[in-house]
């Protein structure tokens, strides 16, 4: 054992000499010869560069040139640093420092402090460096140009005497305790990044890939609760910093509320040459749950109706493209269990270009909305949409981007209907919106319908066409006339039953959201070929028209309280909140209607004046009959008027007022059948009397 004693006696000695050696050379290395040079180079570059310490060595564990009291300013201010350091070491290899050469294999940063500025200008801190940058590269330009050109001499090569140059071929890159803080002074937010440590190993361009790892804790003025972050990765950097190679890029995510997120990147971002764009390939894999924690963590409060609701985001995808143009296909995005499979583009340039097709299975739109809030009274809803101030649209922030949307649904559940097959092609160009298709199953019809919306001048215009075939009536009635408030016991709700196609025109045009209302004109064409109206009756009502005109007694018998419309056509004109129904067309029974009417939204309130007209003897199989022929093939007035809340089965009633003109020329007719031209002559020397009595207020021309 006795070998083994002097063996480790003689590594202790060289070991020692050999530590000595170094020390009596760095002694002899004054490294604060650069650090002139070092702040003129930073200066030239329009940074202010202070090293209040000396350039000193470090010899344990590493050997290190060591840099204290580091600070960069912009070079116009000098007092307020962009970044400072309590300490700041380069670790240098040892065989080329022996040859006077220093080759930086590591670095570390501890305590740095970035500080980053918006002021209230709009202008950034970090602006004066780049800005003074890109002004320092224009002159030389210049210069360049304006010059001879000059006879280029070699350099002397390294190793050479007096030749002391710095290589970076960094091996570990470590940050401690970093801090990076961002303050806008005209929005008045702060975020700050704080408790930021970073290690890397094997920085050195073409080599093997080493390991990087971060850790921070990320703050801000709107942030209820900070977001911790944690980044390990597998990462190779190409020769000529001309590649990245992620093998993979794990990110982890956490805050508040059990809010976490998970991202995994893996592939490379590499290019040709330095002048050539970059080129991305990545496949991106992510997951995030609960999504109503992240919204807690963000300051939201929007809560959604269901529990389930909001818990978990899965997404997947291919990113292919350059730094320019970037492509996500496929892409499998999977929200609460709801799948959906298509592609994602994006397109930078003076007008940025996104694009999205997706196509899924069944969504309930319900579980996601906010829960139903307490319905006010009447009266109280009234006067808060009269109330109500206009909303500006946001049309500078509609423009200044291009978009397409394409997304298909097997199954869509919305404000409690079903719609099936969804289907929405959206193209946006620079404010101009384009709706290509809006297609889909709905109240048991089909709906199609295009439109565009161009929000580009100072205010915006809007046009919208398209119909509904085969629509279940009584299923748009009650989806948009739905109330949870009991009927009177003295009245019953005015129902629609029946299919319809519904086909329309409409435009308008403004600048807020009431505008847009106000200037709203659409033309409406409705066709049923059977329509079920409740709880009215109109042939009860053609019979009450019948029986006031011929003083006869009504029919005793049961009337039921609908009313079945044959052939119905009927065309409305909208102009803002008021709606003119015109040239109504429809059969009852052995009846012909005909008619027009107003529907007042803003007042809640309809008024239409309907002609009931008998085709034959009677006004159905067990109706009641007419006895005067002249009263058949003749329209008679029925008055249908109340507001919404108020209608029920008598709501239309005879118009006495029009029925009472029908009545007095029935007598007139029947007084020349019986006196004949005897009629005639006693109305004519009733208009002389009369002309000659009140002289001078007729014929006031003659």
């Amino acid at each position: 054992m006795a070998w083994i004693k002097r063996g480790l006696l003689f590594l202790v000695i060289l070991f020692a000499l050999l530590a000595g050696v170094i020390a009596w050379f760095l002694a002899g290395l004054d490294a604060n010869q650069y650090k002139p040079k070092i702040e003129a180079l930073a200066a030239e570059q329009g940074i202010a560069l202070t090293l209040d310490g000396d350039i000193g060595w470090q010899l344990w564990p590493n050997i290190a040139l060591k840099l204290e009291g580091v600070k960069l300013a912009p070079l116009p201010l000098p007092e307020e640093p962009l970044l400072q350091a309590d300490k700041v070491a380069v670790g240098v290899a040892l065989m080329p420092l022996l040859k006077k050469r220093i080759e930086a294999k590591e670095i570390l940063l501890a305590g740095p402090q970035v500080e980053l500025t918006v002021g209230k200008d709009g202008k950034g801190n970090w602006e004066l460096i780049s800005d003074a940058m890109e002004a320092k590269a224009e002159l030389e330009k210049q210069q360049q140009k304006s010059q001879p050109p000059k006879l280029e001499v070699p350099e002397k090569e390294a190793g050479e005497e007096g030749s002391s140059e710095l290589h970076l071929a960094l091996e570990q890159l470590r940050v401690e305790d970093g801090v990076l803080r961002y303050t806008d002074k005209q929005t008045g937010t702060e975020y700050a990044i704080s408790k930021l440590h970073i290690g890397a190993d094997n920085l050195v361009p073409g080599g093997k890939p080493g390991k990087v790892q971060l850790t921070a804790e990320i703050a801000g003025s709107d942030l209820p609760e900070p977001i911790n972050v944690d980044i390990h990765s597998s990462l190779a950097i190409d020769k000529g910093l001309n590649g990245l190679r992620l093998q993979p890029a794990n990110i982890e995510l956490s805050s508040g509320e059990g809010a976490k997120a998970e991202i995994a990147l893996r592939g490379h971002v590499r290019r040709e040459k330095a002048d050539q764009p970059w080129q991305i390939q990545l496949n991106l894999n992510t997951e995030v749950a609960p999504l109503t924690g992240w919204l807690a963590a963000v300051g939201s409060e929007y809560k959604a109706q269901s529990a389930s609701a909001l818990q978990k985001l899965r997404l997947e995808s291919d990113i292919s493209g350059t730094d320019k143009q970037l492509k996500l296909d496929p892409l499998q995005l999977t929200l609460d269990g709801h799948a959906f499979n298509g592609s994602a583009s994006y397109k930078a340039g003076d007008v940025p270009s996104v694009a999205l097709s997706l196509n899924g299975g069944e969504l309930n739109v319900d579980d996601y909305l906010p829960p139903p809030v307490a319905t006010p009274e009447q009266d109280e809803l009234t006067a808060d949409v009269a109330a109500a101030q206009p909303v500006p649209l946001p049309l500078e922030s509609m423009r200044g981007f291009n978009a397409k949307l394409d997304l298909t649904l097997d199954k869509l559940r919305a404000l409690d209907f079903d719609i099936d097959q969804p289907q929405l092609a959206i193209n946006i160009n620079n404010g101009l919106y384009q709706l290509n298709k809006l297609a889909a199953g709905l109240y048991g019809g089909q709906l199609n319908s295009t439109g565009v919306f161009n929000a580009r001048g100072k205010s915006a215009r809007g046009e919208l066409s398209g119909g509904l075939t085969g629509v279940e009536i009584s299923k748009v009635q009650e989806a948009l006339f739905a109330s949870d408030e009991p009927e009177a016991a003295d009245r019953e709700k005015v129902t629609l039953s029946g299919k319809t196609d519904v086909t329309w025109v409409a435009q308008t045009n403004g600048a807020d959201s009431l505008a847009l209302q106000k200037n709203l004109h659409a033309a409406v064409q409705l066709n049923a070929a059977e329509l079920a109206l409740a709880p009215f009756n109109l042939e009860k009502g053609m019979c009450q028209l019948v029986s006031y005109a011929e003083k006869t007694a009504m029919p005793e018998k049961e009337w039921p309280q609908s009313t079945r419309l044959q052939d119905l056509r009927a065309s409305v004109n909208l102009d803002g909140d008021m709606a003119k129904v015109q040239a109504i067309n429809a059969g009852v029974e052995n009846i012909a209607l005909t008619g027009d009417g107003t529907v007042d939204l803003e007042k809640q309130k309809f008024d239409f004046a309907l002609g009931l007209a008998l085709v034959g003897d009677k006004t159905s199989g067990n109706g009641c009959s007419v006895q005067n022929d002249r009263w058949r093939n003749r329209p008679l007035p029925l008055r249908c008027k109340a507001n919404f809340n108020e209608a029920g089965a008598t709501t239309c009633k005879p118009d006495s007022r029009r029925l009472d003109d029908l009545i007095r020329e029935e007598l007139k007719y029947k007084a020349e059948k019986k006196y004949g031209d005897k009629v005639q002559e006693k109305t004519e020397d009733l208009k002389d009397k009369l002309k000659d009595k009140f002289k001078g207020l007729f014929n006031r021309n003659e």
